[in-house]
């Protein structure tokens, strides 16, 4: 015995569609999150190197507390990139996820 299950809705619309596409967002916006993620990390990467260049001399070391208040300072600023639209890494990372996932 089966049992037909109506899934129209009044104007037309298969819920099934809309479920699946409504899934397929999801799937693009966790996609485009851990894109920017990754994006955010290679800048924080990028910060910390770049602050390693600087000479480091009596006066301005800060000892422990400075390494673990940059390093704080570099992930947020990193964020804060990425989120505002990095440097274009996000999208080129999606862009060849996308073409992996298509093969």
């Amino acid at each position: 015995m089966t049992i037909s299950v109506d899934t129209t809705t009044p104007y037309g619309l298969n819920m099934n569609m809309i479920q699946s596409s409504s899934r397929s967002s999801s799937k693009a916006s966790k996609l485009n999150d851990s894109c920017r993620n990754m994006e955010a990390l290679f800048i924080q990467n990028m910060l910390k190197e770049m602050r390693a260049t600087i000479p480091k001399n009596g006066l301005l070391s800060g000892g422990n507390a400075e390494s673990l208040f940059t390093s704080m300072l570099d992930a947020e600023m990193a964020k804060s990139l990425s989120a505002a639209g990095g440097i274009g890494l996000s999208s080129v990372i999606e862009n060849q996820l996308d073409a992996l996932k298509k093969q």
